[in-house]
């Protein structure tokens, strides 16, 4: 006689293993794993149902399959299903996770009581019941915020290695260029050689070229680690040898690539990776550029030839270039053999040249400001050499409510001590009360609260607890209105403070912990270009401190 079993639900519990019932065995997968995560919205998961028949002699009945957690699915064929002696049955069902929200709240839903949690965002099952048991069979996802970036005056610069030919070669590595500091900072890397990055205000993607110089070009999308995600072939008339390296995204978002073998420049609709057109601009004996980027103003391309050593600007749309009437200079001297392998421009239309110098015109390790009227260089920033090198900032920045993305920007209390101009810009709108702990009126006394030892006083005595406490939160608000001042990130509000009000171990303790959080939320985003911020000196603040009286 057959086994009749009363059904195959799916749904959720993260607790349940796969373990073999009496007669049965439930396997369940998604994306063909017992584990996913999610960071890429929407997306689509391939969920796969097994239900066999493990009894040695008979067969047996499925009477039901349902799945109350992922609605959408349906199971073809429809039970009841007989199923012999050593076999199965497999049911797949594509589920779309729209969102990151949409994800997380699944795990409300489930039947697990401890989902969504930082380890699993929603759980689901294959269960298999009959009268006298069960057997279960759990996958789970984990959903995290999609990593994008931000269309601010971030400068991403990205590198790849070099094979011993010379070619570009994997990892390729993406980074953010900090001008006052004169450092990269890693963000990630990638398997793939990639080059002609450019920022996506649309989508708040990078996009560039990965060409090796050997195979097919790919054009990739990036997010903010760095991680490559392969759209399509790039289909040109450029030969596989050609090494792509100029890339920029136009105001409508789609992207415009440049190689120097031949001369191509693509246009590339960037969803599907499709070129849109493929022009020849010039020849590589009168026209070599390593990166251009679009000025926001008039939407032509800008760059450097490294032919005449003049900016030059590139027309999108006709495919032409015309440069500057003179070589560029740098520091007054005539550019001597430079090239300039990043160009990125701000919102506000200013160029900036990440190149060579007359002294060294094999380093490229020197952050230029450029003059769009006489072409003229001037070095602001000196960071690390870089190989097969590009840049890219975002040079549209939309409102929030048309697609743009912005976030506060914020530093801590070392780079206010540390520099002269945004301090001084900072302390010229007023003294900065402490609330019942004082107050700071010039710069030399707003540095001796940034640099002051909370342990000890000057004196070397130390400090007591509540003493210790009063330094930190003082420092903090010092760098909380400086915050607010020189960048516009609207201070926390704090009434205690505010209104000068007495403050215990306990309120100290609070406010300094609210302060510090708001201190930190914006570290990551860029010192707007405008500032004109190129240098940091905690030797100055530290020689000007004054012993605060706190």
């Amino acid at each position: 006689m057959h086994r009749r079993w009363l059904g195959v639900m799916l749904g959720g519990a993260l607790w349940a293993p796969a373990v073999w019932a009496h007669d049965f065995r439930a396997d369940k997968l998604v994306n063909g794993q017992k584990q996913v995560l999610v960071d890429r919205y929407p997306t689509t998961l391939s969920f796969s149902f097994t239900a066999t028949n493990v009894h040695q002699t008979l067969p047996s009945d499925l009477l039901q399959a349902a799945d109350p957690l992922l609605a959408n699915c349906t199971f073809s064929p429809a039970p009841p299903l007989s199923v012999p002696v050593g076999g199965n049955i497999q049911y797949t069902c594509e589920y779309t996770v729209d969102s990151y929200e949409a994800c997380v709240a699944l795990g409300a839903l489930d039947a697990s009581p401890n989902t969504p949690n930082e380890e699993v965002s929603f759980a689901n099952i294959l269960d298999i019941g009959w009268d006298v048991g069960s057997s279960q069979s759990s996958v789970n996802v984990l959903c995290q915020q999609q990593p994008i970036l931000y269309c601010d005056d971030t400068v991403y610069i990205s590198t790849a290695s070099s094979s011993g030919g010379g070619l570009p070669t994997g990892p390729s590595r993406l980074y953010i260029f900090d001008p006052a500091t004169g450092t990269l900072a890693l963000q990630g890397e990638a398997s793939l050689p990639y080059n002609a990055l450019a920022f996506n205000h649309v989508d708040n993607f990078l996009y560039a070229i990965s060409s090796d110089g050997l195979t097919q070009s790919s054009f990739i999308r990036l997010d903010a680690n760095g991680s490559a995600t392969v759209i399509a072939p790039l289909v040109t008339g450029a030969a596989d040898s050609a090494i792509w390296a100029a890339g920029a995204i136009l105001e409508d978002g789609t992207y415009l690539g440049f190689e120097g073998t031949s001369n191509h420049l693509v246009h590339v609709d960037t969803t599907t990776g499709a070129v849109l057109s493929d022009v020849i601009l010039g020849t590589p004996a009168t026209f070599r550029m390593a990166d251009f980027a679009v000025n926001p103003l008039n939407n032509q391309l800008y760059g450097f030839n490294s032919v005449t050593q003049r900016v030059a600007v590139v027309d999108p749309v006709l495919g032409t270039y015309v440069d500057y009437p003179l070589p560029s200079l740098i520091n007054g001297a005539p550019s001597v053999n430079n090239a300039m392998v990043s160009a990125t421009f701000t919102a506000a239309g200013e160029l900036f040249f990440y190149g060579t110098t007359n002294a060294d015109s094999t380093r490229a390790d020197t952050f230029y400001s450029v003059d769009l009227l006489t072409g003229a260089l001037s070095p602001v920033s000196t960071g690390p050499a870089t190989q097969f090198a590009d840049g890219a900032a975002c040079a549209f920045n939309l409102p929030p409510r048309q697609g743009g993305l912005s976030r506060p920007v914020t530093r801590d209390r070392g780079f206010f001590g540390s520099s002269q101009q945004a301090l001084t810009e900072c302390l010229s709108q007023g003294p900065i009360s402490l609330g019942a702990l004082g107050h700071v009126s010039t710069v030399e006394e707003a540095l001796g609260v940034l640099w002051a030892n909370s342990a000890f006083a000057a004196n070397n005595t130390r400090r007591s607890d509540e003493a210790t406490l009063r330094m930190l939160v003082a420092r903090e608000q010092v760098t909380s209105v400086c915050n607010e001042r020189y960048f516009g990130t609207t201070a926390p509000v704090l009434p205690q403070m505010d209104h000068g009000l007495p403050m215990n171990a306990f309120v100290l303790a609070d406010t300094l912990k609210r302060l510090e959080v708001h201190n930190q939320s914006g570290l990551r985003t860029a010192v707007p270009l405008a500032k004109q911020l190129w240098k940091l000196d905690p030797i100055w603040g530290m020689t000007h401190a004054q012993e605060p009286k706190l």
